[in-house]
């Protein structure tokens, strides 16, 4: 059932592609299993607690749990918890990608030897059955979790860019170096590529909600709404090099609203752009900062709010290590509503259900934000190094982060409302 490459397949319908079936499990590898616990409370980190008020500030840690199964000074990429917040996934610069248990403290299962590059993507299916890991080079392994074993894996022809899960079905998609977009059946071994392929890179890539279609944002500007029964193209939205009805450079952040229909795309020249998914009409440019010559301030992330009684968006940019800027912006009268400053760059923005948004920072803090008011609720420490992921829990009561300093770490949220 394993294979090592999968090979360009024409074009074809992928109506078996979203069905309930289970993964075929005929051949499973050996079991992995830890024999030592991986995973510590963070009230154990320093045993010999200094006394200088400057020192006592740095070390600050507001972390439950601290997790060091990952190589030190190997940053950590990526992390997931999963849909009942009992399982951490994590991967990292070191190869490797870990699955441990937040509430007992034990490692259940680490990699090991899988991955010959910086895992990427560690990530819960779901209904948390299985996680995937998969690594820059394309190859893509699935994790059975109630026995710790590989029941599936593959090696893309290219290194990966993007990749992601069905939200209802055992289906990953994920974006290569040279352009191509897979679609990768993992319960019959799979593989298949979109139609529209178009030779150009694609640097990110989305699901939209209802999970009928795709969402890919190009090197060139160019936006395309891939439908994923059918295989076919929904709509485009073209780059547009006077930067007035599209973007003119690389898409590197997407995200969709809930009602499925409205995109907010940023490029990496710093656009912000809101479009539509049926016919992939540019409503506005709601921010174009080289246009406003603020060369020095990158926009990286950009999000939709979930609380359906609230529209709004948020974007947010790196000007340095130690600082950045956040932008709450009104979706339906496409005007700005706050602008706040960070003292460390965004590197990533994730909501919850209510107007209560997160973001991981370059300077190590984690951050929590009220959106309607537009102030910081919160600010957690206890990472020494700049944060690359962040992800909140199912319930809202848990955050999980990565980082630098090689470690994840999950703090407590459950008082924020």
């Amino acid at each position: 059932m394993m294979q090592d490459r999968c090979a360009p397949q024409s074009p074809s319908k992928v109506e078996d592609l979203v069905d309930n079936e289970m993964i075929v499990e005929d051949d499973i590898e050996e079991v992995i299993d830890l024999n030592d616990p991986i995973f510590e409370s963070s009230s154990d980190e320093n045993e010999n607690p200094q006394t200088e008020d400057l020192i006592q500030e740095d070390n600050v840690d507001d972390a439950i749990r601290v997790f060091r199964g990952h190589k030190s000074h190997h940053t950590v990429f990526c992390c997931s918890l999963s849909k009942n917040g009992d399982l951490v996934a994590t991967g990292g610069e070191d190869d490797k990608g870990y699955l441990w248990n937040v509430n007992t403290g034990e490692g259940i299962l680490s990699t090991n030897d899988s991955h010959n590059d910086s895992v990427i993507f560690s990530d819960f299916n779901y209904n948390d059955k299985y996680v995937a890991t998969a690594d820059m080079r394309g190859k893509i392994k699935l994790w059975r979790i109630s026995d710790k074993t590989c029941v599936w894996d593959i090696a893309l022809m290219n290194d990966i860019n993007w990749i992601k899960w069905h939200p209802f079905s055992d289906i990953l998609i994920a974006g290569v170096e040279t352009g191509e977009v897979y679609m990768l059946k993992t319960r019959k071994d799979d593989c298949k590529i979109f139609a529209q392929g178009s030779g150009i890179k694609s640097e990110t890539g989305i699901i939209l909600p209802d999970g009928k279609r795709a969402a890919i944002g190009y090197e060139n500007g160019m936006i395309h709404v891939i439908d994923l029964k059918s295989n076919t193209l929904v709509s485009t939205t073209p780059p547009d090099q006077t930067r007035l009805y599209g973007h003119s450079s690389t898409i590197i952040a997407l995200d969709c609203y809930m009602d499925n229909n409205l995109l907010i795309s940023v490029s990496v020249e710093s656009q912000t752009i809101l479009s539509t998914v049926h016919n992939g009409k540019v409503i506005c440019v709601l921010q174009d900062l080289n246009r406003r010559g603020n060369n020095d301030d990158h926009v990286e992330v950009a999000a939709f709010c979930k609380d359906p009684t609230f529209p709004a968006a948020a974007s947010a940019t790196v000007t340095s290590e130690t600082y950045g800027k956040i932008y709450i912006w009104d979706i339906f009268k496409q005007s700005l509503r706050h602008e706040l400053d960070q003292e460390g760059g965004v590197s990533k923005l994730v909501w919850t259900m209510a107007s209560i948004f997160f973001t991981a920072g370059l300077d190590g803090k984690l951050r929590c934000f009220d959106a309607k008011v537009g102030n910081c609720l919160r600010v957690f420490s206890g990472h020494k190094g700049a944060l690359y992921d962040v992800c909140i829990s199912s319930d809202e009561k848990k955050a999980l982060t990565v980082s630098d300093d090689g470690t994840a770490r999950l703090f407590d949220i459950s008082s924020i409302h």
